[in-house]
């Protein structure tokens, strides 16, 4: 997923769920669940891409979705609550990025990487985009239920 739909979803989490011994966990445990569902993402292709250009392309994604997230969610939510549900959602990705980005091959990163490469599943575009759209939408309708 996108580190946008990981952040939607962790704003969510934070909105529908008060309670940071709640919260977090949950927030930390979408990440995997969310990449197992067919989607695409900026870091497919990653070893094509110079590094500069994947590390702004992420940069990017991550302030769009904090930015989006807390436009929908965030704005009467504590901010530290807020913000670290966003980053639980995404340590998953911040922990893989000096693998790609520098090849840190040792542990937490080639780990990091490794098990995330073992789950994800990727689709092409436009189709990788949609499931990411229907699965958050999906996320958020099931926790405003809450």
């Amino acid at each position: 997923m996108t580190a946008t739909a990981h952040a939607l979803v962790g704003g969510a989490i934070a909105s529908a769920i008060p309670n940071p011994a709640l919260g977090l966990p949950l927030a930390f445990l979408s990440h995997p669940i969310l990449d197992m569902i067919p989607h695409w993402d900026l870091g497919i292709g990653w070893r094509k891409k110079n590094k500069i250009t994947l590390f702004a392309e992420s940069v990017l994604d991550l302030a769009v979705g904090i930015a989006v997230a807390y436009f929908i969610f965030g704005q009467n939510l504590n901010p530290i609550y807020f913000l670290s549900c966003i980053f639980f959602s995404e340590v998953w990705d911040i922990l893989m990025m000096p693998y790609l980005l520098w090849g840190w091959d040792f542990p937490p990163f080639s780990t990091a990487y490794s098990w995330q490469h073992k789950i994800q599943a990727n689709t092409k575009l436009p189709w990788g985009i949609l499931t990411q759209v229907a699965t958050v939408a999906s996320v958020v309708l099931i926790l405003r239920a809450f």
